[in-house]
């Protein structure tokens, strides 16, 4: 076995042992298990709170708190942000008109939901 070979075999051994011990840790603290491990970012280019944001408003398809966003983001992509952060890009976005709207206060949904069509007609 080559030595580059070896120390790829303990590194990944290593992040084996680093993944369940976060396991076990999260388990103590009552978190449940199928929150996500933070994804390696190996020569992707990572999505951005706000992009992360249209997904998870697409995918729930109804108008969302930012308080339930940061939660989302949180548990869906392991995204910490701050809630003033947050709400602060997206209203800038909003105020665009750049594919979302702020529907009540520190509240955003689509441009095009379900809902936008039903105040129209």
């Amino acid at each position: 076995m080559e030595k580059e070979d070896i120390k790829q075999v303990l590194l990944q051994i290593l992040e084996l042992q680093l993944e369940y011990q976060l396991k076990a840790i999260r388990q103590l603290q009552g978190k449940p298990d199928d929150e996500p491990i933070l994804p390696s970012r190996r020569g992707r280019r990572r999505q951005s709170l706000v992009d992360l944001c249209l997904k998870i408003l697409t995918e729930e398809g109804k108008p969302l708190h930012v308080n339930e966003l940061t939660q989302l983001l949180r548990q869906r992509f392991g995204r910490l942000t701050d809630r003033d952060t947050l709400s602060s890009a997206l209203a800038k976005k909003a105020r665009r008109g750049i594919l979302l709207r702020q529907s009540a206060p520190a509240t955003f949904t689509l441009i095009d939901s379900k809902e936008d069509h039903h105040e129209k007609t």
